[in-house]
């Protein structure tokens, strides 16, 4: 991504992308902004049919709670867990996600 960069009154360089990230750290509007971001991916990286049966709660701590409608999914679910790091991961294009916990 391309970098706006303007000259603030005291003729110093800033970087617009990297003061918009840090006030939005600043007033925890980041945290927030990854949960929706994991929302928007999350049915293409377990799938359809999976999707309906389960939906991402909270990211708290690089660990993703995410709640199971019954015991049978949270088990099949558990046995991909790692598969389904990796492509959140990568979809999300960092290493935000370190666990689940399927609640």
């Amino acid at each position: 991504m391309k970098s706006i960069e303007t000259r603030t009154r005291f003729n110093k360089t800033v970087c617009l992308k990297s003061e918009l990230d840090n006030f939005m750290t600043y007033i925890g509007l980041d945290a927030r902004m990854q949960e929706l971001q994991i929302l928007n991916v999350w049915s293409d990286c377990v799938g359809e049919a999976i999707a309906k049966y389960s939906s991402p709660q909270e990211l708290r701590k690089n660990k993703l709670f995410v709640r199971v409608e019954n015991a049978a999914w949270r088990y099949e679910l558990s046995l991909n867990k790692t598969e389904i790091i990796e492509k959140l991961n990568q979809k999300l294009k960092k290493k935000l996600i370190k666990d689940i916990i399927f609640i």
